[in-house]
């Protein structure tokens, strides 16, 4: 029955779906309403430093539980125009349950199209956000080895904070002795490598406090210029799973590290690992595009959606018109089509369906 009205609704009124239709009814009573997105409203927007912001949200109710690690997008209304990032959530479920809050800790680009106007935002304001998204997320039967580099310590301090939730109680004690058996017994271990310049290194306190409940738990802040590159500290952790989240200058050496010695490692990282070069022609043309940890060649003429199911990846997806939302994936680096409006996407990180979006440049995707 849904999709039937959508369908009546995209030829008589030019809608995608039949609620979208009643958007500007609804908004008189319910400000920032949008089919297929979630209500949030701005609780107060920070600065954390000259270039990060801090936001806290308080989602409607009905907004999905989300697990430490993933990641949400934020859409604004800037000109009149609908404009949607992808940001990590900086806390735990722990902080929803307790005051329906989510936390947004954001780096502010000069030249963004999003990030610029986000300092504008005042309490009580009203934008919309998406499911939760993602499957970076802490295993709690191995020792851990998270990296983070800059603003990459957002998904690790949102797993500590539900962790530190979960444990910490179990374990407090004023004896010492039963303090030591107690840090015996806790698994996993779990340490942190967090690399930022000099004086950037966001949340310093959170990490004290949770080390001072967490027995386990150890940090580490290190800056490239009075500390050296990572590789240095890794062997150190060649028994424990690693988990990375920062730039590709961070991601790269990891990797590489992991690969040799044969370790897990589950990742988060800024940049594409794959150049872009932007073409405009209408001329079929073949590009790289990594999805997730596949790598393959998609061309400009068919969807990002069609080429995936061809080339046997498993994808999300549902009416394949771009009205039911299924198939949305983010997109981490690269411009593609819209094929309904030829309408072209930045360059920058942005939430995708995949059924109406060509391939323009090469791409890094991520489910």
């Amino acid at each position: 029955m849904k999709s039937l009205l959508s369908k009546i609704s995209h030829s008589l009124f030019h809608h995608l779906t039949w609620k979208g239709y009643w958007e500007p009814l609804v908004q008189r009573f319910k400000p920032a309403w949008r089919d297929g997105l979630f209500r949030a409203q701005i609780t107060s927007a920070t600065y954390l430093n000259p270039n990060t912001l801090q936001i806290l949200l308080s989602p409607e109710k009905k907004w999905p539980v989300h697990l430490a690690g993933q990641h949400v997008s934020l859409t604004l209304e800037i000109n009149g125009r609908l404009t949607t990032r992808v940001f990590t959530i900086a806390s735990g479920a722990s902080t929803r349950a307790l005051e329906n809050e989510l936390r947004l800790i954001i780096r502010i680009k000069e030249q963004g199209a999003l990030t610029p106007h986000l300092p504008t935002l005042s309490p009580g304001q009203w934008v919309n956000i998406s499911p939760p998204m993602g499957r970076f997320a802490l295993r709690e039967d191995k020792d851990i080895l998270m990296i983070a580099g800059g603003s990459g310590i957002t998904p690790f301090i949102a797993m500590l904070e539900d962790y530190t939730s979960k444990h910490a109680a179990k374990h407090s004690s004023n004896d010492c002795n039963e303090h030591h058996s107690s840090q015996a017994s806790m698994k996993p271990n779990i340490h942190l490598l967090y690399y930022a310049k000099q004086g950037e290194h966001l949340l310093i306190d959170e990490l004290s406090n949770i080390s001072s409940k967490l027995p386990n738990f150890a940090f580490r802040l290190l800056t490239k210029a009075n500390d050296g590159d990572v590789e240095r500290y890794l062997p150190e952790f060649n028994s424990y799973e690693w988990m990375v989240c920062g730039p590709l200058s961070l991601y790269g050496p990891v990797s590489k590290n992991a690969l040799a010695n044969n370790i897990s490692l589950e990742s988060e990282h800024f940049t594409a690992l794959l150049p872009t070069v932007f073409d405009s022609s209408e001329e079929e043309q073949t590009f790289l595009i990594q999805h997730d940890d596949k790598v393959l060649h998609v061309n400009n003429q068919q969807s990002l959606l069609t080429q995936l199911q061809q080339a046997n990846v498993s994808v999300n997806y549902g009416c394949g018109m771009g009205i039911c939302h299924q198939c949305q994936c983010v997109k981490k680096q690269g411009i593609v089509r819209d094929m309904r409006t030829g309408e072209l996407s930045d360059n920058a990180e942005e939430l995708i369906q995949l059924c109406v979006s060509q391939a323009i440049t090469n791409l890094e995707l991520q489910s």
